[in-house]
């Protein structure tokens, strides 16, 4: 956001084209943004985001060591903290299991994107676990993303008598991989003799 207030000071508006063409429409020069006014917007969605996305600045030392589980300089107490805290486990055993972790060479020769399913169970519950639910964080955010895009597109103006059951099912339907078996629908169908 300082960047594109930077770009706002220095009257670049290429970032801000409704602003550019509502100064146009005003008349008034692109070279005169009121400054005092825009910095104010951008310290409003700057303290807007810090609010919202405050847990993120938790989150960013344990999806770098998700990403990156052998990176030497990691501070292991800090980071068993943060993990422990964030998911209700021993920081005592997450700290001994990043350990075992770290040290264990056949592990970090098979380094891979499928590299948390190798872990087992019974040796590292407690990073597994917070492993599992870091992915499920981001699959699940991008599922409730998915659904409203998709309910904005079904639920349009032009369909304002949509009750929420149709909606339900549109919605089911919409962002489903479900694909009926249509032979087997047919042949359940028992059919109707003329007399």
């Amino acid at each position: 956001m300082q960047h594109f207030f930077s770009k706002l000071q220095h009257h670049d508006l290429a970032n801000f084209q409704n602003l550019a063409s509502e100064l146009e429409m005003q008349g008034k020069s692109c070279v005169q943004p009121d400054n005092a006014h825009n910095k104010e917007q951008i310290d409003n969605c700057l303290s807007e985001f810090d609010k919202r996305f405050q847990d993120f600045a938790l989150l960013k030392p344990i999806a770098t060591f998700m990403c990156y589980p052998f990176q030497e300089d990691a501070e292991v107490i800090s980071l068993a903290s943060k993990i422990a805290t964030l998911f209700h486990l021993n920081s005592s055993g997450v700290e001994d299991e990043i350990l075992t972790l770290q040290t264990d060479i056949q592990l970090k020769s098979r380094a891979h994107a499928q590299f948390w399913n190798l872990l087992t169970e019974e040796k590292y519950p407690n990073i597994r676990k917070c492993a599992t639910s870091l992915t499920a964080l981001f699959g699940s955010t991008y599922l409730c993303e998915s659904a409203f895009s998709n309910m904005k597109i079904i639920k349009s103006k032009y369909r304002p008598t949509m009750t929420d059951d149709h909606l339900e099912v549109c919605l089911r339907l919409a962002i489903s991989r479900y694909c009926p078996d249509y032979a087997s629908l047919a042949d359940s169908i028992q059919s109707k003799s003329s007399e």
